[in-house]
This record gives structure tokens, C-alpha cells and sequence, in this order.
């Protein structure tokens, strides 16, 4: 038998307006309103960035949080520029959130924070790390895949830095380049007026729309670190934290 015309409409446009409809009281359907679901809240990009407690764990040993800096894409570095770096393909895995290695892409907001870790027998490590938000899933993930073969090219290179104004040039070997889907890593080593630095382990990882950029440098001067485990540890971190932004 079919239904009343008036009760069928009354059905579909419960499902039409997204409420829900009781069963008929005297002749008459009772509407109960259900509320539509909403959108999660956009989360600020400065939650990627690891705590002190968490670099504590990953890291090992206590340390201290430098100030935290988020904004638009004028918060990348601009410590390299274009002409002084021989191959400047090597800037983006040599160093952090360079505004040279991101300038071409759709960047929407950028965080970062330092870590110096240590206590009063001495440094031990110290970080750097950085969350860049892009216009869209694609756009991150274009930049993390040139970035990889980038730095997969600059395997085994020495990237040279002119800069007269500082008194000399400096150069960075390139080495233990490492990729998985979501995680690029190197270990670098910089030279500057003929002294050695301890080793930079440096990782870019990828999430949703978003890239992290991780820094961290044996402050107490290891002569191998045997790959870049700590920043790929740091990095792993962060990208576990991204969400919807």
C-alpha cells in the first residue's frame, strides 16, 4: 500500500534539510532539529613545533626554548642568497627554512623555534625547527618532491658560500642523504676559514599541507653522527602533530 503524498514530503524533506523526524504523533510527524556537523577549527601552525619536554625525550638532556616567531612568508630566512650559493640547488639541504629555497612556492605561513640543550657540564645539543604551511596539499607536496631530488643530488657535493662581507667563503659537504615517502634527511658538514664545525643533521618531512624543516647540531662535536637520526626523530614529532589547517 502506498503512503499519503503528504508523508512521503514530509520524509523527504527531513532528509533534504538534515533533521530527523520522529514517527507521526495524531496525524501529525514530530521534527526533531539536528545540528550539521562542523568543520574541525583550524589549528595555528606554532602547534607543529615540538615542546621542550618532547626535545627532552628525542633529544636527551634538558634544554631551554628560544622565542618562537610565526607569521607570513617573510618569516624565512634570509641568510643565503641566490648568487652566492655554488650549486645554490644545495641551499635547501644545507640550510633551514631559507627563503631562497621556498620563494617559489605558494608558502601561506611559516613557524619556528630553537633548542639549545645543555646544562653545567656543558652543551650538548641544540636545534632548530620549522613548520611552512602552503597553499594546498599538491603545492607541499610538489616542494617536498623536488626538495628530495634535490638533495639526492647533492649527495656527496660541497656547497660553496661566497660571501666577501663575512671575510671569507665557506663550504658544507653533503652526505648520508636518506629518503622515505614522507622524510628526507642528510648530515652536513661546514667549513669556514679553515676550521671544521661539529655535524648538522638536517630533515624535511611532509604532511597533509604542510613541510617541517628540522636542524640539530651535535653542539659537543661528534665525529660521526652515523646518519641524521636525531632530526629525523624531531621530524616524525612534528608531523604527527599536523592536522586540518
Amino acid at each position: 500500500m502506498r503512503a499519503p503524498a503528504s508523508r512521503v514530503a514530509v520524509v523527504s524533506a527531513c532528509v533534504a534539510a538534515l533533521v530527523g523526524c520522529a514517527a507521526p504523533v495524531d496525524g501529525a510527524p514530530v521534527v526533531h532539529i539536528v545540528e550539521a556537523a562542523k568543520p574541525s577549527p583550524s589549528r595555528p601552525l606554532n602547534q607543529v613545533l615540538p615542546t621542550a619536554d618532547e626535545l627532552t625525550s628525542a633529544l636527551g638532556g634538558a634544554g631551554f626554548m628560544g622565542q618562537q616567531v610565526d607569521g607570513g612568508p617573510d618569516m624565512l630566512l634570509a641568510g643565503v642568497g641566490e648568487s652566492e650559493a655554488t650549486p645554490v640547488e644545495c641551499v635547501s639541504a644545507t640550510f633551514r627554512l631559507q627563503k631562497v629555497v621556498y620563494q617559489s612556492s605558494p608558502v601561506r605561513a611559516v613557524a619556528s623555534e630553537s633548542w639549545d640543550g645543555g646544562d653545567a657540564n656543558g652543551p650538548t645539543t641544540s636545534g632548530f625547527f620549522g613548520a611552512v604551511k602552503f597553499a594546498t596539499p599538491d603545492d607541499a607536496q610538489a616542494f617536498f618532491a623536488s626538495s628530495a631530488q634535490k638533495w639526492q643530488r647533492c649527495n656527496g657535493q660541497t656547497l660553496v658560500i661566497h660571501q666577501p662581507q663575512h671575510g671569507a667563503d665557506g663550504a658544507s659537504r653533503i652526505t648520508d642523504v636518506d629518503i622515505d615517502a614522507h622524510v628526507v634527511s642528510a648530515v652536513v658538514m661546514q667549513e669556514s676559514g679553515g676550521s671544521a664545525s661539529p655535524p648538522i643533521q638536517r630533515a624535511l618531512g611532509l604532511a597533509s599541507d604542510c613541510v617541517v624543516d628540522v636542524e640539530v647540531t651535535d653542539a659537543g662535536g661528534a665525529a660521526d653522527v652515523g646518519g641524521a637520526h636525531d632530526a629525523v626523530d624531531v621530524a616524525n614529532l612534528m608531523l604527527s602533530k599536523v592536522g586540518a589547517f
